[in-house]
């Protein structure tokens, strides 16, 4: 019998919230896929930002192929959609309204196929779990189908607003931070969704894009800033409206200067991984909170199996691959986890890294490779700037930059970052001037620009 596939990919999934130590969301569905299910714990997006990691994921390729600075989905002539589509599948799913992500849309055949983005965005609990069940049930007498869906429910907590509807969850049993809450709504609903699964002969894979901040105490940047209402509505009555714009200005910088203070002051007992986790949220970064990923599998014959070796979001699709029996070669970049799961062993590929890009060029880009025991980032431009080096075995949360003493590893990592760009791709600008403009609105509705 042909396997269906169901791919649920939730937006800004942290992996700590999924399974570990640090986890304090309440998931008896999450809990569930790992108990009779296969979990890659140390899975790692190559990209701090939606649109360069769909790109990885679903071409299988790093940055430097697939577009470094890419604002929409690119997708290469063999792309993982046109092998499920070549090998026969039923392509339909449910994702955002952007334009970024259009190209993926076109794959799909079912017709209501898109959300509203927001903010605040359409999510499980504001209705986008029955709009999921209908298309599902759309699939019933369909064999074999592919169904891609692409969950927005963390996405206000980027935008500092609470995420709708989820009150009841707004407790110490469902976690110690509205992120972990969230989470814990999430998995309330996707057990509604995965109650109607067949798994004898449907494959579910669970992951995300990238990671995400949880800023320590419920406190990021921001709300360390004062509000100034009475001064604000009270400016706006006694002076011209002329001055109104300029006076603004005056007191957005004023805000920004207290908060800052504020927050120094705040942050003098925090470690570098706690304060990092009070950074703006849009704020590029290569550190694991925002690349470490969850990976679950179940389905069809799979064991129950927990596996610890460090792999990449390029590897998911070459493991569904294997899995239903679709052709597909390893790569330098990627191969299939399905011998992991054997328990055979796999060679490590180390992992390429950089940041998401803004509209234009920045001084904080950053470019890196990750091993499963050194995170080496630097400059995206020079070599010689910003240079990060952390021992992953001994300090995980990426404390200790050990960069000054450690050269001849900083060598190492440099060679291996060297050498992995000779592979980079030319690709054409594939934006159109109307795209462009599209793109540059919804990021700036989402608050990314």
């Amino acid at each position: 019998m042909p396997t269906n596939i169901l791919f649920i990919l939730v937006d800004g999934l942290r992996a700590d919230q999924c399974f570990g130590v640090d986890k304090t969301s309440y998931t008896p569905l999450l809990d569930s896929l790992i108990s009779s299910g296969v979990y890659f714990k140390n899975t790692f997006s190559s990209a701090d930002g939606t649109t360069i990691s769909l790109n990885c994921i679903l071409n299988s390729k790093p940055q430097f192929q697939t577009g470094l600075r890419a604002q929409k989905i690119i997708l290469l002539e063999d792309n993982h959609l046109q092998k499920l589509k070549n090998s026969g599948y039923h392509i339909s799913g449910l994702i955002p309204k952007l334009t970024s992500l259009k190209p993926i849309a076109d794959y799909f055949q079912n017709e209501n196929h898109t959300y509203e983005p927001g903010p605040p965005p359409e999510t499980l609990t504001t209705g986008i779990t029955e709009k999921i069940l209908s298309v599902l049930n759309s699939l019933n007498n369909t064999s074999p189908w592919f169904c891609y869906l692409h969950l927005f429910d963390l996405h206000p907590l980027r935008e500092g607003h609470k995420p709708l509807k989820i009150e009841e969850f707004q407790s110490k049993k469902f976690g110690d931070s509205l992120y972990a809450q969230t989470v814990s709504a999430i998995d309330y609903w996707l057990k509604k969704i995965l109650d109607r699964i067949n798994f004898g002969n449907t494959l579910l894979i669970v992951t995300s894009d990238h990671g995400e901040r949880i800023p320590f105490n419920e406190k990021s940047s921001f709300n360390f800033e004062p509000e100034f209402n009475s001064a604000t509505s009270l400016g706006r009555r006694i002076l011209p409206k002329s001055t109104h714009n300029m006076g603004g200005k005056i007191m957005g910088k004023l805000k920004r200067e207290i908060g800052k203070t504020k927050l120094t002051y705040s942050n003098k007992e925090l470690t570098p991984y706690q304060k990092r986790s009070r950074d703006p949220y849009f704020t590029l970064s290569l550190h694991d909170e925002v690349l470490h990923t969850p990976f679950f599998l179940k389905g069809l014959t799979l064991p129950h199996k927990t596996i610890s070796n460090q792999v990449s979001t390029l590897d998911i699709f070459p493991t569904i691959f294997e899995l239903v029996g679709i052709t597909q070669n390893n790569t330098k970049y990627s191969s299939s986890l399905v011998p992991l799961i054997n328990n055979q062993q796999i060679t490590e590929k180390e992992i390429f890294l950089h940041t998401s890009p803004h509209e234009k060029v920045s001084p904080s880009d950053k470019i890196g490779m990750r091993t499963s025991k050194y995170k080496y980032f630097r400059n995206s431009k020079n070599s010689k700037k910003n240079i990060h080096l952390y021992d992953l075995e001994n300090d995980p949360y990426e404390n200790n930059n050990i960069s000054k003493n450690n050269l001849p590893i900083i060598e190492k990592m440099e060679k291996l970052l060297q050498d992995i760009q000779n592979d980079t791709l030319e690709l054409d600008n594939v934006l159109s001037k109307e795209e462009e403009e599209k793109i540059s609105k919804e990021l700036r509705k989402l608050g990314y620009i």
